[in-house]
């Protein structure tokens, strides 16, 4: 069977983009603000400026330490779901918390605590949704710092799939390690051995990492928590104005982050992740969703399958906030370069704005747009039995195929696309619901008919936890 495979790249340009990041790191070199760091790689026989925190690797170095990546993420969640993430498997991740929330009655407006419940019982309802991502960002209905506990709290207290973390400062990635300590001890896990979480670590364009994101990436390896690299270099301010040249920064970011979590612990589990955008030269406005993307996130996969990593990067996405035609298109290019090409942990299903936003509908409607990604990157079958010359040589010119044998045997067997996300009434039914439509009403249907799964000790442990951590009004929590 022949399967539908995206690329943008030959191979010599593959080859080629390489040995230009084996060039940048033996020759420009790469900043990084962690002294126990720098003393590491002088030790592997990286040439170190200490006072500036340069690093200049040798081309050995980058591809010895490369060599010790292993291929494969291991993650799991409360749910015993075990994902072997690399190679050829697929999983999307869908988004809990973003700065704009798109609402069905009320259009735009800031998030609320109920938003982060809603969107975490969608995504624990959806089966194409294996981990999800709740933003570091507040509430407008809870003050303070007791935002940030209490949209966590709501988070963890509907979910019990694998949770991915994209920490903003040293404390809140110590919060997240905490908190699952907590989750592990009351369900009878170690959390030394069950990867509940994966951590997100930030590679600053152009070429740094700081001391914040070495200690970030040092708690996750502290556990077993698959480490992922989130790269986002911006075409004209932060990288070149050039496809290919934003293509071999982002690779060396990316291997960047993999590179310091082999340094220090080798066979740790690392992705190979970026998601390049380009500048806006009219207005300054970073553009994290245009055309090229698909361009970038194909090329990426490319290099990740190059280095036999595991490859994270963002889902569809759209840079308007209206469920439109650009919406749709902007979504499945994206979605479908995710998939066809090879990516393994996709994220964000729910963005819309640019990446500042988020809807319920959206996640359930780009869930639509997987089923149409992943039926179309199938390819077609073509074999005797579904070359159908029996079936054809039976009914003959002139023939009816609706009773046929072959008909009435691939009625349920998925042959031809559909997904109960999508309108296909083909506006022959009367009241039929357009595609925006079905995914307000789905979402409606989940939540009303969520029923707690999170364990009776886990919820206990949480609302312990979250009481100690939570401030009166006006205190710091970090003071």
């Amino acid at each position: 069977m022949g399967k539908m495979s995206l690329s943008v790249l030959g191979e010599a340009e593959v080859q080629l983009i390489h040995e230009r990041t084996l060039d940048v790191f033996e020759q420009v070199g790469v900043q990084v603000g962690h002294d126990e760091t720098l003393a590491r790689l002088a030790k592997a026989g990286a040439r170190v400026n200490g006072a500036g925190g340069l690093v200049k690797l040798p081309r050995q170095l980058v591809m010895d330490l490369l060599a010790l990546a292993p291929a494969y993420a291991v993650e799991t969640g409360l749910n015993g779901k075990v994902m072997q993430v690399g190679g050829d498997n697929r999983y999307y991740l869908s988004l809990i918390l973003d700065p704009t929330i798109v609402d069905y009655a009320e259009g735009k407006r800031p998030p609320r605590l109920d938003d982060v419940r809603r969107h975490t019982i969608i995504g624990q309802s959806l089966e194409r949704v294996s981990t999800m991502m709740r933003m570091e960002y507040p509430v407008s209905d809870v003050p303070g710092p007791n935002s940030y506990y209490r949209t966590m709290e709501m988070f963890l207290s509907h979910t019990t799939k694998h949770t991915s973390a994209y920490p903003t400062s040293a404390e809140n990635c110590r919060d997240w390690i905490e908190v699952f300590d907590v989750i592990a001890d009351a369900a009878g896990l170690d959390a030394r051995t069950s990867p509940l979480l994966s951590v997100a670590i930030a590679v600053r364009s152009p070429l740094s990492i700081d001391g914040i994101n070495i200690e970030i990436m040092k708690m996750a390896m502290s556990r077993c928590y698959p480490v992922i690299s989130t790269v986002c270099p911006m075409a004209g301010a932060t990288s070149p104005y050039t496809t290919a040249g934003t293509i071999l920064q982002a690779n060396v970011e990316a291997l960047l982050a993999v590179l310091m979590v082999q340094l220090y612990k080798p066979g740790h589990p690392v992705f190979h992740g970026n998601g390049p955008s380009v500048a806006d030269m009219r207005s300054g406005r970073d553009l994290y969703y245009p055309a090229d993307k698909m361009l970038f996130k194909l090329a990426a996969t490319q290099m990740g399958k190059f280095y036999r990593l595991p490859i994270a990067g963002e889902a569809g996405g759209t840079l308007t906030c209206r469920p439109d035609v650009q919406n749709g298109a902007e979504s499945l290019a994206y979605l479908l370069a995710s998939h066809a090409g090879g990516q393994n942990l996709i994220g964000g299903l729910g963005s819309l704005g640019n990446a500042l936003g988020m809807s319920a509908e959206q996640i359930i409607m780009q869930a639509g747009l997987v089923d149409m990604a992943e039926f179309l990157a199938r390819g077609v079958c073509v074999d005797e039995a579904h070359l159908a010359l029996d079936s054809i040589a039976r009914v003959g010119p002139g023939g009816s195929f609706f009773d046929d044998d072959l008909t009435l045997s691939q009625l349920r067997a998925a042959e031809f696309f559909s997904s109960p996300h999508f309108d296909m009434s083909c506006g022959h039914e009367a009241g039929a619901l357009g595609m925006y439509e079905k995914a307000h009403e789905t979402a409606e249907k989940l939540v009303s008919d969520y029923r707690p799964q999170v364990p009776g000790k886990v919820i206990e442990a949480l609302g312990r936890y979250f009481h100690r951590k939570c401030q009166p009004v006006g205190v710091n929590a970090y003071a």
